[in-house]
């Protein structure tokens, strides 16, 4: 899925800058790119819960839930009081307008 992806990408950036500026150990650095994929896919998707079982179920564990949970949500609302839409929906429109203007 391009949007686990993305958020992969987000999420060695992150890691990477954090780890460089002393913030978090290098140990952490899993932790942080799973956390950013489950956060970037909940807040794209508009679907939190989704996003958390998906990357629990990829990962195999329970042990990054809660920082998971937070995570998610915390992007779930930035992109909420962003305006944002959900990526489907806001494609499916487009789609529709493309068909109304061929027509």
């Amino acid at each position: 899925m391009p949007i686990l992806v993305l958020g992969a990408l987000l999420g060695i950036i992150c890691a990477n800058i954090m780890i460089k500026s002393q913030i978090i150990l290098p140990m952490y650095f899993p932790h942080i790119l799973v956390i950013s994929m489950a956060a970037y896919f909940g807040a794209i998707e508009k679907a939190p819960f989704t996003a958390i079982m998906l990357l629990t179920e990829m990962i195999g564990t329970v042990q990054q839930v809660l920082p998971m949970i937070i995570v998610t949500f915390v992007a779930y609302y930035i992109l909420d009081i962003l305006g944002g839409k959900p990526i489907y929906e806001d494609l499916r429109l487009q789609m529709n307008y493309h068909k109304n203007i061929d027509k």
